[in-house]
């Protein structure tokens, strides 16, 4: 009984570590492209998979059709000096593609 748990405090510990690795040192980022865009996990979504774009705050999400929740590889906030250009850069994709932006909370899922 002893092993198993110090086998589930090392997982548990391994696990924070990873968490505050990711939240640290990665760069969450999309590309928009005239068409489509590139997630953080470098998927390609075309315009026509996006239902609509979501802000909250400074959290940015992209809805696909028929999914009620955002996923994580479409959600991203810019740092505060580039906040400005980026939304501008969101809000001319969404009026090229003909998306309808939310200011709203939004659930995201991993």
């Amino acid at each position: 009984m002893k092993y198993i748990a110090l086998v589930f405090f090392v997982f548990i510990i391994g696990y924070i570590i990873f968490l505050i690795w990711r939240l640290l040192f990665t760069r969450p980022s999309i590309t928009l492209e005239s068409d489509h865009i590139i997630s953080t996990k470098l998927q390609k979504y075309d315009a026509s998979q996006i239902e609509c774009i979501y802000m909250n705050y400074r959290r940015i999400g992209f809805k696909r059709y028929g999914k009620r929740i955002v996923p994580m590889d479409l959600c991203f906030y810019f740092k505060g000096d580039q906040e400005t250009a980026g939304v501008e850069a969101v809000r001319e994709w969404a009026a090229r593609n003909d998306k309808e932006i939310k200011h709203k909370f939004f659930q995201s899922w991993v």
